[in-house]
Order: structure tokens, then sequence, then C-alpha cells
């Protein structure tokens, strides 16, 4: 528990800032132990005024620029960190699901209908959306299953993971999708054996749906924006990097809720976007592509919201086999698809880094890595040093190539999360590459930096969850019982994946920031316990306990 104390103290010289009775600190947090956002120190309390850090020392030196009226914190030795910033997040339309039909708290098949039926009675929407159901809940959803939950309406709903699309018979036939419909480039439409669709949808085949479903208007998405906000709060989020700013899959271009809140103040998080390459784009669009971006950097920046970085999709998912693999897949002769192929994709990394946009790209495959490295490299020969760009998931990545990450300053934009044993994706890709996934390790010591993401509302945006992982590389079961690491060789330290989540992610994605400094924006989250003061395995037990957000109080558990 976090307790308030009564504010005692005179006045101090700290960290060289001279505070009086007459100029106290507005907030103090005590007894913790400081992690600056690269190393655990031995302080163990934080000062603030304003909105600013004002002086870091022992809880005598910080107690004493206490005045009548300042906060008194008492972490009850807890970690005082950096606010976490998720580098690869989804946060606007997380939100706007959390206020639609959720399904990521469905623990059962049964939770997860009941869920659906939920929100089909709360609403007379003509379509029900959401989204977040699990593939390992339903491998293979069907139409029938919506249809005897909703017959008369059209449902439409993303898995967690976003690349799936399922829908009832009524979505697809308001779509025109049939028996007869030709799967698009990059996209699969399941049938069944009578030869009908069955209503899941993958990859691009998912916007032969999408596109008909009514956009949210930028009034839901803003509600849902800072309805994401309040709760990226009680994990100690102050900051993050929106992942896609533009249509996709069905869903609005998220920008102008973000211009909005900001311009009113109502996004009090730091916050930056990526603008949105389509699957598909060739070579011949490039220029086309970097002129528009170039326009809306400039606009958006004068509104205050920075979107310098370009997010492109090389591929898909090992779960869907839409991931680009250097090998075939283990249940077919494919290995995968590319979703713009390599002309295109090092015309577009090297013309947008020429104009000095960084590229966050999402890849899965290891024949995908390869690609997008050819891609950096020609973007170095042809313009410099350049721009940090960086590579998100990294499912599966080929030795060779992991070593060339450091070399070419590129940053793994990774999801720790993600870096244990899924036995869902076995059947798709075997067992000895699954175990080789995640090489976290071996791009760190090949000299790149390390970033971390959520990916929310794909999988949980708990920092601490991922943290767990990244260093443990295992999660527990259902039991309780950790599962075999994952490559226990590829583990990042402790302190490797605290900086990952602060001021890595800031450096990468915020321009700066993310460190415990006096004279720095007060971004604070102070954790339950101190993690270095527990076993590693323990990790998944820590939580946040209170967040600060620019100076003031955003979030305190009871």
């Amino acid at each position: 528990m976090i307790d308030e104390q009564d504010p005692s103290g005179e006045a101090a010289t700290t960290r060289g800032t001279t505070m009086t009775r007459t100029s106290p600190a507005d907030v103090c947090i005590v007894d913790g132990r400081v992690f600056d956002g690269r190393i655990g120190t031995a302080d163990t309390a934080v000062a603030i005024r304003g909105e600013r850090i004002i002086a870091i020392g022992s809880d005598d030196e910080i107690r004493a620029l206490a005045g009548p009226d300042t906060r008194m914190i008492d972490a009850v030795g807890g970690g005082i960190l950096p606010g976490f910033v998720d580098a690869h997040i989804h946060a606007a339309f997380a939100g706007v699901e959390r206020l639609s039909c959720d399904l990521t708290t469905a623990a059962r098949v049964d939770e997860t209908l009941s869920l659906i039926a939920a929100a089909a009675n709360a609403t007379d929407a003509e379509w029900i959306t959401g989204g977040g159901w699990s593939h390992e809940l339903f491998p293979h959803p069907t139409r029938q299953m919506l249809d005897a939950i909703v017959p008369d309406r059209p449902v439409a709903l993303s898995d967690a993971g976003h690349h799936t699309l399922w829908v009832n018979s009524r979505a697809l036939e308001l779509a025109g999708v049939d028996r007869n419909t030709p799967a698009p480039p990059n996209g699969h439409i399941h049938h069944d054996e009578q030869g009908d669709p069955t209503g899941y949808l993958n990859e691009t085949a998912a916007e032969l749906v999408g596109r008909i479903v009514p956009p949210s208007t930028d009034a839901e998405i803003a509600a849902g924006l800072l309805n994401a906000q309040e709760f990226l709060w009680t994990l100690g989020i102050t900051g993050w990097h929106e992942a896609i700013l533009g249509e996709y899959n069905g869903k609005a271009d998220c920008t102008a809720a973000y211009v909005a809140t900001i311009a009113d103040g109502s996004l009090r998080s730091r916050t930056s976007g990526a603008l949105w390459v389509p699957p598909g784009t060739t070579a011949a669009q490039v220029p086309a592509l970097v002129e528009r971006f170039v326009a809306l950097r400039a606009a958006n920046a004068a509104a205050g919201f920075d979107t310098s970085t370009a997010k492109a999709m090389v591929d898909g998912v090992p779960h869907g086999e839409t991931a680009a693999l250097l090998e075939p897949y283990c249940s077919h002769a494919g290995s995968g698809e590319l979703h713009i192929d390599a002309e295109a994709l090092e015309a577009l990394v090297v013309s947008l880094d020429a104009e000095g946009f960084a590229m966050h790209l999402h890849i899965m495959g290891d024949r995908g890595v390869r690609v997008a490295l050819a891609a950096v490299e020609a973007a170095r020969r042809a313009n410099g040093t350049g721009q940090r760009h960086h590579f998100a998931h990294l499912s599966m990545v080929h030795p060779d190539d992991a070593r060339r990450f450091g070399p070419l300053g590129i940053t793994a934009n990774i999801q720790g999360l993600w870096a244990s044993v899924d036995p869902a994706v076995v059947p798709m890709i075997g067992d000895a590459r699954m175990r080789a996934g995640y090489p976290f390790r071996a791009i760190a010591d090949s000299g790149a930096a390390i970033a971390m993401g959520s990916d929310w509302p794909v999988s949980p945006a708990d920092p601490w969850l991922a943290i767990h992982v990244a260093v443990n590389r295992t999660l527990p079961g259902p039991d309780g019982t950790p599962s075999e690491p994952l490559d226990a060789t590829q583990r990042l330290t402790l302190t490797e994946a605290l900086a990952a989540y602060t001021s890595r992610s800031a450096e990468l994605v915020l321009g700066g920031g993310g460190m415990l400094r006096v004279g720095a924006r007060a971004d604070i989250a102070v954790s339950t316990v101190d993690p270095f003061a527990i076993p590693t395995e323990a990790l998944i037990s820590v939580g946040t306990a209170v967040t600060v957000v620019g100076g003031a109080v955003v979030h305190m558990r009871a």
C-alpha cells in the first residue's frame, strides 16, 4: 500500500537545487529506490514542483523540501522509476474497443459469446463491432457462432492481434463476399467443406468487410483515446507511440482525435505517432506518398503532435501463416508473403530516410527481417547515418541477421511479453523455429538499442508482464507453473528491460526523456515493490502503485 504522510523538514540543498520553506515542493515521494532510466541508484526519494523534478536524494534531503501543502507519498520500499513509455501501441482503438464490445477479458469460449450477446443487447446500433477474441479459444471461429447470437444485424470482431476479422452471415452478405469472391493480395478468405466463406478473414481479406463497417467518428475515437489514457496510467505508462495513423482494416484515422485532445489539454501524456503506409504500396507510388507524408508531418507538428515516423507492415503473422519466412511453413509449401515487395520497400525506406522520417516496420518472419535490413542498408549507403529506424516484433530472426542490427543503427522495438513458449504457433513453424524466436540477447549484443512496447490491444499493456518475460523468457501457466524458458540464453537483464521500457523507448519515439533527472519533466511510476530486491522469477507479481504525469498524481492504488 502507498501511504500519504504529513510533510515535515527544513530547508535543504539537494543535487544543486536549494529550496526554502517559501518555495516548497508540491509532491515528495520518499522511502523508495530510484531507477533513473539507465541504472539503479542509492537514492530513495524525489521532489517535484510544478511539472518538473527539483531534487533527487535521500529521504531526509527530500523531506526537508516539503511545506505545509506538499503532498507526501510513501513508496513503502517500492521502485521510483521514470514513467513507462510504450513504443508500439494502438491506444486510440484499444480505447474504442474498451467502450464497445471488448472481448479481451474472456478466458473461456462461453465468456466470449456472453460478452458478444451482452454488447448486442446493450445497443440498437446497425453494426456490432469490437474485438479482442483469442485464437487459443477460437482456432477457427465461424459465422454460424455469431448468427446464433445476432442473426439480423452485421457483426465484425477483430481478433486480439487485429490481423483477422470474425464476421457473421449478415456482414458477409452486405459486403458481397461469397464462395466466388477472390481473395485479395496478401489476404485469405477461409471456406467450409461446401465452399462457402466461414466468416474468418485474414489480413487484407478482413478489409472486404472492414471497408463497409461504419467508421468511428472523431468524437468516438477521442473518447476512446482518453479512456485508454486513464487505463494506461494505472499501469505506470506516461507516454506512448501510436503505431498506425491512417485508415486501417476498416478503422478510421485517429490523427484528428490526437490533435483535438492535445489542443484542449485532455491528452496529458507525451505521445507521438506513425503515418501508415498501405500494404501493397509500389515503388512507383513512393514519391507521391513521401510528398503527402511531409505535408502531414508539418501540419501535425504545428498542432503539437509529432508524426515524424512512418509505419509499414513488411509481412503478416505466424499464427495466420502470413509472416514471410526463409523456409516453408510446416503445414504447406508456402513461406508467407511480403506485404510490400523488396523493391518498393527499399524505395520507401531510402526516400523517407532522406526526408527525415524514421521507419517503424512490423516484421515477424526471418525473410521479412532480411528484406528490411537490406532496405535500411540501402538507405545508409544513399543518405549516410540517417534516422533511428526500428523493427517491431521480430519473432524470427536468422542469427546472421541479428548481428546486423547494431552496425546498421537499427533499434529493436520488442514486445517482451511474446518471448515465451507458444504452443499455438508450433504447428505452423515447428518447435525448433519457435524456440529460436525473439533473440533479444543476440540483437543487444550486436550493439543495437532495445526499446519496448506492448502492441496493446493485441496483447496486455502491463509493462511488468513484458519485463518479466523479457528477463525470464517464460510465463506461468494456468496452474501457476512456469513453462520451459524460450532459449534462456536470449534473456535481457532487469536493468536492460527497465531501460528499454523507459529511457530507450522515450529516446526512440518521444525524442528524449524517460529519465529521472533534476529539471526533467516529472513523469514517474512507483512500483509496488523494489524490482531489484526480489528474485527475477517474482517480477510477474510487481505492479504500479502510483503514476505521476507532468508533476500531477494521476493514479494511486488503494
